[in-house]
């Protein structure tokens, strides 16, 4: 069982990862905006930032989850009489 100061750690990884992805999806998001792409183009940005933002939504809730003082944490463990 982790401690409750590793539960922190990897949520805080996880929204490093979220930030690094989000960093990324500028550049699809900025292209977009361009005024002499097809419609091909701009429907495959599109899809790039969807994907993208559908992975950060998963990754998102696992960081509530680890965060979440309702999961599984061992201060949140009450010692059950026998």
């Amino acid at each position: 069982m982790l401690k409750d100061d590793e539960y922190r750690e990897l949520a805080n990884r996880l929204f490093a990862m979220m930030t690094a992805m989000l960093e990324d999806a500028t550049e699809p998001a900025v292209a977009g905006q361009s005024a002499r792409l097809t419609l091909s183009q701009l429907a495959d940005h599109g899809r790039r930032l969807r994907a993208v933002m559908g992975d950060i939504e998963i990754i998102a809730e696992a960081a509530t989850i680890v965060a979440s003082p309702s999961a599984n944490h061992p201060s949140n463990q009450r010692k059950r009489p026998r």
